[in-house]
C-alpha cells in the first residue's frame, strides 16, 4: 500500500502511525517526510503486502488520532508486477 498521512508537525506523529501500523501486523517498506513550511504535513509511508483487515483497522485506528491527522489518509493499494 502507498499511503499519504497529513499530519501536524510534531515530535512523535511518526512513531505513533509506525506503532500503530505495527500492532496490526504491517509492516514498512519506506518513509518520506519533506520538511513543509506550514501545516498539514505530507508523510508518505510504503507498507510491505499486508492482509486487508489489518490494513483497514490500522488506518481507522489512525485516522482517529485527531489531534494528530488533520485530513482522512489516501490510501492506494499497490500491485507487484508480475
Amino acid at each position: 500500500y502507498y499511503l499519504r498521512f497529513s499530519t501536524i508537525d510534531r515530535p512523535g506523529v511518526l512513531s505513533e502511525i509506525a506503532r500503530i501500523l505495527g500492532k496490526n501486523n504491517i509492516s514498512i517498506a519506506s518513509v518520506q517526510q519533506k520538511e513543509s513550511e506550514s501545516e498539514p504535513v505530507n508523510v508518505i509511508v510504503v507498507t510491505h503486502e499486508a492482509k486487508e483487515g489489518d490494513f483497514q483497522k490500522s488506518i481507522q485506528e489512525i485516522d482517529d488520532l485527531k489531534s494528530l491527522i488533520k485530513e482522512k489518509t489516501v490510501a492506494i493499494r499497490l500491485l507487484e508486477h508480475l
